[in-house]
């Protein structure tokens, strides 16, 4: 094979300007890293990771990426070394804020919001569901009023969750303790309830479909049992996400599946960094 410079296979790939630019991001890169070529998947990470500190700006991470993710093909292509370490790292565009793993709850925390009681008995029922829905599947308030009552398989135990455009479709498995509860809910509480006529699962106290912030307000008065954290249907679904990853250590693409995220990038931020097990889930599924 013919040899090479990284400038020449740049002109190649590039436009002049792209290339030019591409070459001054790498010779940059490569002053402050003269080890790079040998890099591993896990320093590129941490590489990225102060890329993502140090620039604002979503595009300029990205033509960061980009430049090295061309400098490693250029090494595969002269054949000076045979893998690429950095070929799946990807930026997603809008990217949130890191997630606050600081302010989550628990799953022993989560279980003390189904201990309050009820003065309705058809309110306790319900809000009994709708918490389980809440704190072992992690489902969304838009989710939970999506729901169908024929969504819910109580004789293979499972729950069918709709997609949307931010969360996708799938399949949970219900708890055991969720089985007999909504096996009553279904058949006894919810059709003394409704009041009017719907298929949809989860009822107000009125007896028409629950709203987004019907949930809400059923959540309302349970955040005095932790009045230094934020409760609410939100931060109940990142603590069950947080908790699968770092309670239960369940894999990333896993998570990810229960948690319907489009993006693995989604699922990595709730991992905990702070063990060498839970670095070593970020090198191997980590997408930026």
């Amino acid at each position: 094979m013919k040899i090479i410079t990284l400038t020449e296979y740049l002109k190649q790939h590039h436009t002049t300007q792209t290339a030019a630019a591409y070459n001054y991001t790498i010779t940059h890169f490569l002053k402050l890293h003269p080890k790079a070529k040998r890099y591993k998947y896990q320093q590129l990470v941490n590489y990225f990771a102060e890329v993502n500190q140090q620039y604002q700006n979503i595009q300029t991470r990205i033509k960061i990426l980009s430049a090295i993710k061309r400098y490693y093909s250029y090494l595969v292509f002269t054949e000076q070394r045979e893998d690429h370490p950095c070929k799946t790292l990807t930026m997603k565009k809008g990217s949130s804020q890191a997630i606050q793993l600081q302010d989550l709850f628990s799953s022993s925390e989560l279980e003390q919001l189904t201990q309050r009681e009820n003065r309705y008995k058809l309110l306790e029922s319900r809000n009994k569901i709708l918490l389980g829905l809440l704190i072992y599947q992690g489902l969304t308030s838009d989710e939970i009023i999506r729901l169908d009552v024929d969504n819910i398989d109580l004789d293979i135990g499972t729950i069918d969750i709709k997609g949307s455009k931010k969360l996708n479709r799938r399949t949970l498995t219900l708890q055991g303790n969720q089985i007999q509860p909504l096996y009553r809910y279904i058949n006894e509480t919810r059709p003394a309830m409704q009041m009017v006529k719907t298929d949809k699962l989860i009822l107000n106290k009125l007896g028409k479909p629950i709203t987004v912030d019907g949930i809400s307000a059923m959540i309302e008065p349970l955040n005095v049992l932790f009045p230094d954290r934020p409760l609410h249907p939100r931060s109940i679904r990142m603590s069950v996400i947080s908790n699968w990853l770092n309670e239960k250590k369940l894999p990333l693409e896993h998570v990810q599946e229960l948690a319907g995220h489009k993006w693995p990038s989604t699922t990595e931020k709730y991992i905990k960094m702070d063990t060498l097990k839970q670095r070593e889930l970020i090198n191997k599924f980590f997408p930026l």
